[in-house]
């Protein structure tokens, strides 16, 4: 990985625009330490028993979480199970009723709610339901950012008012050659207290910060791109306005 983009990027499933070429290079700079090697033997071992249906995938996902993404005592504060408050449960507009499984609380109001998913494939078949009450639940608070994960499968999803994207990795591809692979160097950079603490009270953490520059990013090239038609489509008319003239 390099200041200059994400490595591995490109190997993630997409679902949307979620950051655009300027804003991957701005997350860049969040690479993290090389992991050590004692907790990438423990990752190796770990992964392989869960995709071998020998773990539990909650366990894995609370490992994952705080020893490889760094989300460890220290940067804040995790709320499991039934020790997360019923403040956190929102209903979606079908009627259900949607929280998070893991809760991570950090400084100056840094959040990660983590949803767990015990389909076998995120957001196919019957998890659609399940996607869509995490992008439901977002919407209905403050927050914008969530992860849901089967353990799998991880995706990290962004919810606006009325724009949703994803990205997501597949724990089958994070070791290639008995080394890790470029999708976990993103799934570190991506998922990271850095990348979900804010720097300033009532600022957005730096990712929430460059989605939001991106969908605006997108929305401006949208408007001039539609200027530029019509001031194509104008030129045109008036070139050819004396033979339009004639024959119309």
């Amino acid at each position: 990985m390099t200041t200059a983009t994400l490595t591995g990027w490109d190997r993630l499933r997409h679902g949307g625009l979620l950051l655009d070429a300027p804003r991957l290079q701005s997350i860049a700079r969040f690479v993290p330490p090389v992991l050590a090697r004692y907790h990438e033997e423990e990752f190796r071992r770990q992964a392989a028993a869960l995709l071998a249906g020998d773990a539990d995938a909650s366990a894995f996902v609370a490992f994952v979480l705080e020893r490889i993404c760094d989300f460890a005592p220290g940067h804040g504060t995790w709320q499991r199970g039934s020790a997360i408050g019923p403040e956190w449960s929102r209903r979606t507009p079908t009627g259900e009723t949607a929280k998070p499984r893991h809760l991570w609380r950090g400084p100056r109001g840094a959040i990660l709610p983590v949803f767990l998913e015990s389909e076998k494939h995120v957001g196919l078949g019957r998890s659609r339901r399940t996607a869509s009450q995490v992008v439901q639940w977002l919407r209905a608070g403050s927050e914008r950012l969530a992860l849901l994960t089967n353990g799998r499968q991880w995706r990290l999803v962004f919810a606006g008012l009325d724009f949703d994207a994803f990205c997501e990795w597949d724990a089958d591809l994070w070791f290639e050659e008995g080394e890790l692979s470029p999708q976990v160097e993103v799934l570190r950079t991506l998922l990271s207290p850095r990348t979900f603490t804010p720097s300033a009270e009532g600022q957005p953490p730096p990712l929430l910060a460059a989605v939001l520059d991106s969908r605006k990013g997108q929305a401006e090239l949208s408007a001039a791109l539609g200027e530029r038609v019509r001031e194509a489509v104008e030129l045109l008319v008036q070139a050819h306005g004396e033979a339009l003239g004639e024959r119309c």
